[in-house]
């Protein structure tokens, strides 16, 4: 349970801090690039630097926020999967009241090759889509 707990928890704080640190990254791009634009006011040659800077840095803050929108892609991903999980094993650890059946899930491809279930229930095969 202990062992649970931590690892929730780290997973949890992996999440807030892909966020933290991304926000942090755009304060820093915005105060920094205003600071240089509004303040210095580059002119000739300084004018081509800053904007090679700021087209970098930016470049990097959209390759950060991409790698942050695929995490928390993949994290919502893996939680629906241990959801998924969960919800089928509570449904086939439980039964209805006076009923015996033995439930064998299987998976296999259709024609159109997207993963099917099939459950065999008293020997009546029932498919599913997945």
């Amino acid at each position: 349970m202990e062992q649970d707990y931590a690892e929730i928890r780290k997973r949890i704080t992996n999440r807030y801090n892909n966020r933290a640190e991304f926000f942090s990254h755009l304060v820093a791009f915005l105060v920094v690039n205003g600071l240089i634009w509004l303040l210095l006011q580059p002119e000739g040659t300084w004018f081509t630097i800053a904007g090679i800077f700021s087209g970098l840095w930016g470049m990097g803050l959209v390759i950060h926020f991409i790698q942050y929108l695929m995490k928390e892609a993949q994290e919502r991903a893996i939680e629906k999967e241990i959801e998924r999980e969960r919800a089928w094993r509570r449904g086939s650890d439980e039964m209805q009241e006076g009923e015996i059946k033995r439930k064998r899930d299987r998976l296999t491809l259709n024609h159109d090759g997207e993963l099917m279930e099939i459950v065999e229930e008293d020997d009546a095969p029932v498919r599913r889509r997945r």
